[in-house]
């Protein structure tokens, strides 16, 4: 939810709330680093604090009197009085928040210790001299270790139900070196407590300034950076309602100097691009008069739509003009011509039956008598452009059709070119068409694909559905062309083979044209061409 909310914000809250959200993130980072920095500390100065005081009174505590207070046992001793005063001097020498006691090395069988001599600041909790005490396992630990070793120990920060507390303890030895007592020196750690929340609430008191001045100076600093920019996305909702007058005051900020520059370009270029292309609505005789609108671009948009259709219906009209005009000259070149060089042909035909003749000259008739007919093809095919055939309309199965195209072309290309030739057919798919044009487009795309490709290969003839049109897959693996070569096809006299004309592929596009299809080719340079044909489906 909170990020959906976050994602809707304007750019220059998002920006004050991500640089607020860093900066209150840094801090509090700061602030609990620095409490629990400073925690430590001040527990490690306090703990070594009490082990110097321990080390400094253990040499002042008379062994002797330790021994005699142990053997007797009794608070009323002169020695053990001395003892209390010892260890009484601790709290009143140093600090109001440490206390001295001296303890019994001598464990019950439940741990529970004895204290030889205690301070007075203990009577207010009830301990007195010889009194027990019950330890817990940190403070055992300490204990027994200055035992065991026979050095300074100290505990971590501990609870008991007197208070909370930090001991250092210094083992005081006899003549023999042996242990016969252990100094204590307790740290009220209430101290660290107290300390603790002053500090937190220091901290908190800092967080809270930080980050009250952060928010106000990068609101001053956001929108005096921002305001340039603002000043633009103002400028582009000007534009965007058509005013392509507007222009931004130039920033003195380097970056934003130069998109305010190329914003103030770019509205010039548009306002000269609208006038002119109002200039080109009225001369394409789309009318004199400017339609009104509301919105500039709305009408800009509107006119080149129109230009855009005008001039889609102009080139087909040139190219039906083209058509026509090389329809007209189809005819009347295959009368002038077709008749002598059926003539000519049936002359050089009787020849090669003459037997006096060489072989040379028996090759050379025999190669006019090929141009001859390649010439025959190519009249042929201009007459197909000079004498269309639209009433033949037939419901061709495009399955057998692409079948008997395979059948035919399979033996050319596994013979001529070693292609193999594979077909996948879907069956009953009915195309409205005449059966002897279109089973020429096929072949004739067929054949082109299998000439180019000179290195062999596989080429695949497939039929399918495709909406409202069945459509006749051609794709080989030859030379490939490139996206200007495929923009040529199907033009007059165009042609990509060294003795072609480019009117076979062109009578192919007219063909599919005329029965309301169209024919779609993608190719590579070096990968292949695929040619779809598509023709409408037949409709009952």
């Amino acid at each position: 939810m909170w990020k959906r909310h976050i994602r809707t914000l304007p750019l220059y809250r998002k920006i004050q709330f991500f640089s607020l959200f860093i900066t209150f993130w840094l801090v509090v980072s700061t602030a609990g680093f620095t409490f629990m920095f400073e925690t430590k500390q001040i527990t490690t100065q306090l703990t070594e604090r009490a082990e110097g005081i321990v080390r400094l009174w253990s040499v002042t505590i008379p062994v002797n009197d330790v021994l005699t207070a142990k053997e007797s046992r009794d608070p009323n001793n002169p020695s053990s009085k001395r003892l209390e005063q010892l260890v009484g001097l601790i709290n009143q020498k140093d600090t109001e928040y440490m206390q001295g006691y001296l303890m019994n090395i001598d464990k019950k069988d439940d741990n529970e210790l004895t204290f030889l001599a205690v301070s007075y600041i203990y009577d207010d909790m009830g301990i007195k001299s010889f009194s027990a005490y019950k330890a817990g396992t940190i403070y055992l630990d300490a204990f027994d270790r200055a035992i065991r070793e026979k050095t300074t120990s100290s505990t971590s920060h501990y609870d008991d139900h007197y208070g909370s507390w930090i001991t250092a303890f210094e083992p005081i030895l006899d003549q023999n070196n042996r242990v016969i007592a252990v100094l204590a020196v307790d740290v009220d750690a209430s101290v660290i407590d107290t300390y603790k929340q002053k500090m937190a609430f220091h901290l908190l008191l800092a967080l809270v300034i930080v980050t009250l001045l952060v928010y106000f100076i990068l609101n001053w600093g956001i929108k005096k950076v921002l305001e340039p920019v603002e000043e633009i996305i103002s400028g582009i909702d000007a534009v965007s309602s058509g005013d392509f007058q507007v222009k931004v005051k130039i920033s003195n900020q380097p970056d934003i100097e130069r998109l305010g520059e190329r914003f103030n370009q770019m509205t010039s270029h548009l306002s000269v691009l609208f006038e002119r292309l109002s200039d080109t609505y009225k001369e394409v005789g789309a009318g004199t008069e400017h339609p009104v609108y509301m919105n500039r671009v709305e009408a800009a948009i509107d006119e080149m739509e129109q230009i855009m259709e005008m001039t889609k219906i102009q080139k087909e009209l040139q190219h039906a003009e083209k058509m026509n005009a090389i329809g007209q000259l189809a005819a009347s070149v295959a009368h002038e011509i077709r008749n002598p060089m059926t003539v000519v042909r049936g002359f050089l035909q009787i020849f090669l039956a003459k037997d006096h003749l060489s072989e040379t000259e028996l090759s050379y008739i025999r190669l006019m008598i090929e141009e001859l007919n390649r010439a025959e093809k190519i009249i042929h095919e201009y007459l197909s452009l000079a004498k269309p055939d639209l009433e033949q309309v037939e419901k061709v199965s495009a399955g057998e059709l692409a079948k008997q195209v395979a059948e035919l072309m399979n033996s050319f290309a596994l013979m001529s070119k070693n292609i193999s030739l594979q077909a996948q057919i879907e069956d009953e798919i009915l195309i409205k068409g005449n059966r002897g044009e279109l089973k020429q487009v096929v072949i004739n795309i067929v054949k082109n694909g299998l000439e180019s490709m000179r290195a062999g290969g596989v080429l695949s003839l497939s039929v399918r559905r495709s909406g409202g049109f069945g459509v006749i897959e051609v794709a080989d693996s030859g030379i490939g062309m490139s996206p200007e070569e495929v923009a040529r096809l199907g033009t007059p006299f165009y042609s990509l083979k060294e003795k072609g004309t480019g009117m076979g592929l062109m009578v192919c596009y007219q063909i599919v044209e005329r029965w309301k299809g169209h024919i779609e080719v993608q190719s590579e340079k070096g990968i292949g061409t695929t040619f779809k044909v598509h023709i409408p489906l037949w409709e009952e």
